[in-house]
């Protein structure tokens, strides 16, 4: 299961204006269940109900589960008392027909939130969808909740010099020299050549091999005009035991963290040391620094931090 990671703000659709919006004290308020039930049970996505439960014990840790059916929705609600997260996970487990959850972890100081889900699971773009869900129901549809995923490219130095490199694409255009030599050797002068938009080539190395100097070759000798992309198994780290990530030249790329664990406070754990990791803070900083935030409270949401405002909505 892999870890992504994503920043958030609000944009108010009418103005256009950013904020940087603490969701945190929000979610709290919205899983409250003695305020906030006639809100919580009535999202429904793709004809599945959907819920946000916050893990027992665990801040801003929560899972974000599909109910395929009313009685799966009844199974897992139960009373408006007794949603939690270990019952819910047990639920799943026993049954898969009931349902699938995803995970989402809040930083606790910057507007960064952690996805993994399993397969089947909702997604970060559902995840979005329910809280435009929540914000029509509360009559305040104007305002977008906004992902963007951090990402990362390497140089082409950069990746050329990882200690350890396995199964390398690259995919070049029409401008690229490499186009051409292929293309001449493989389709020569075949009426329909134009129609080929790109060329990909791997160069995949024999199990659990590393093909450092090769690819570190062809990555230097390929010109950047025409390149459309570099995609790599690689690591930063020789002696790191964890298996080889994807790693992106030109093009970016999610930056990802892999949890081969469901136990949840594993799965937590993960979630916490990888969302503080030095490129997610660097890419973070990278993100307040672009973006130009307004500096008024969103009083529109920030009203609903107060749990006795979800009252008889």
């Amino acid at each position: 299961m892999k870890i992504y990671h994503y920043c958030y703000n609000i944009q108010d659709t009418n103005t256009l204006d950013v904020y940087p919006f603490d969701l945190k004290p929000f979610l709290k308020a919205l899983t409250n269940w003695d305020t906030s039930m006639q809100i919580a049970s009535n999202v429904v996505m793709t004809g599945d109900k959907i819920f946000l439960v916050p893990v027992d014990g665990i801040k801003n840790f929560y899972l974000f589960v599909s109910a395929k059916t009313n009685d799966a929705v009844q199974k897992i609600k139960k009373t408006a008392d007794n949603i939690h997260a270990s019952n819910i996970l047990k639920e799943l487990e026993e049954d898969t027909n009931i349902g699938f959850a995803s995970y989402i972890f809040f930083d606790p100081d910057r507007n960064i939130f952690s996805f993994a889900s399993r397969l089947g699971a909702p997604t970060a773009a559902g995840f979005k969808n329910f809280l435009h869900n929540v914000f029509s129901l509360l009559k305040v549809g104007g305002l977008e909740f906004r992902i963007d995923p951090i990402q990362e490219s390497l140089e082409k130095s950069e990746a050329s010099n990882l200690p350890v490199i396995g199964r390398t694409s690259i995919t070049v255009n029409k401008d690229n020299e490499l186009f051409k030599l292929i293309a001449d050797y493989l389709v020569g002068n075949s009426v329909d050549r134009d129609l080929i938009e790109g060329i990909q080539v791997t160069l995949k190395p024999e199990l659990k091999q590393n093909i450092r100097d090769s690819a570190k070759n062809a990555i230097n000798k390929l010109k950047l005009e025409g390149l459309e992309s570099i995609r790599m198994q690689a690591k930063r780290i020789a002696a790191d035991e964890k298996k080889l990530k994807e790693y992106r030249v030109i093009e970016k790329g999610n930056i990802t963290h892999e949890v081969k664990s469901f136990d949840t406070a594993i799965i937590f754990q993960e979630m916490n040391d990888s969302i503080h990791s030095s490129t997610v803070d660097r890419k973070y900083a990278e993100y307040e620094k672009e973006t130009e935030f307004c500096d008024k409270e969103l009083q529109a949401l920030s009203h609903f931090y107060n749990v006795e405002n979800w009252r008889n909505l």
